[in-house]
């Protein structure tokens, strides 16, 4: 019992701990992708600014800087890279990606999206996007937003110790209590049987007397129990008696 009662408190607590660890891991995951769309809602406010001003959205000379400043507000951002509706990079926080392809993951969830924010899970090349469009709702190009998966994850995994070593400290004082708890009970159940078995005994052996006093030989067996009694007495008697002659 003491056993059941260790593994359903294992049980309990495990299953609390890793509804709590996904829980927070599917939150966190959440809230930095709204904290980088929040980055690039400023940017493409930015942008939309001076299209309205005539501005061929290649031609921003303030956009590099604007990115340059908006990548420095947040340590997880790695880079904050723009590309057209054809898959071009445009501008890029990091020179080193201007030369390279814009990755085609990047590009399907664009595209797949349309006019909505996107998201794509690919270790480094993770990003959460946008996409810019024109006065005349016309889709311009795609803001990128590529941050650290890895440091997300390691982030996550960091208070899933925590939580399970907090998991195992209250495992361990759930089922030493429940144990003594059961242990308690189980004594004083063990007490109250042995008195009802007492009982029961007492009960069953006085049953078997009457039976036999009623029985074929009940006379017999009575006038031979009260000639025992009486005999007993007598010499009990005759002993007391003896014992005061010797000290008289």
């Amino acid at each position: 019992m003491i056993a059941v009662a260790v593994l359903v408190c294992g049980f309990a607590v495990g299953m609390a701990g890793l509804l709590n660890y996904f829980k927070y891991r599917s939150t966190s995951l959440r809230l930095v992708k709204e904290r980088l769309l929040v980055t690039g809602r400023a940017i493409e406010s930015g942008i939309q600014s001076s299209l309205s001003l005539g501005l061929q959205f290649g031609d921003i000379s303030t956009l590099p800087g604007t990115l340059e400043r908006e990548r420095a507000t947040d340590s997880l951002i790695l880079s904050i890279d723009i590309f057209d509706a054809e898959g071009h990079l445009l501008y890029s926080t990091d020179r080193l990606r201007v030369a390279r392809p814009v990755s085609p993951n990047w590009q399907a969830a664009a595209r797949k999206a349309g006019n909505e924010d996107w998201y794509v899970e690919d270790g480094d090349e993770s990003a959460a996007g946008m996409a810019i469009d024109n006065n005349f709702g016309l889709v311009m190009g795609h803001l990128a937003i590529r941050y650290s998966y890895e440091r997300v994850q390691q982030a996550a995994h960091d208070v899933g110790q925590q939580l399970a070593l907090a998991a195992l400290g209250v495992f361990a004082v759930a089922a030493t209590l429940a144990s003594l708890a059961l242990l308690a009970v189980m004594r004083r159940l063990d007490l109250d049987v042995a008195n009802v078995e007492a009982a029961l005994r007492s009960s069953e052996h006085s049953r078997a007397q009457a039976l036999a006093l009623r029985g074929p030989f009940g006379p017999a067996l009575k006038r031979f129990i009260d000639t025992t009694r009486t005999a007993e007495t007598q010499v009990t008697d005759l002993r007391a008696r003896l014992q005061r002659g010797v000290d008289a």
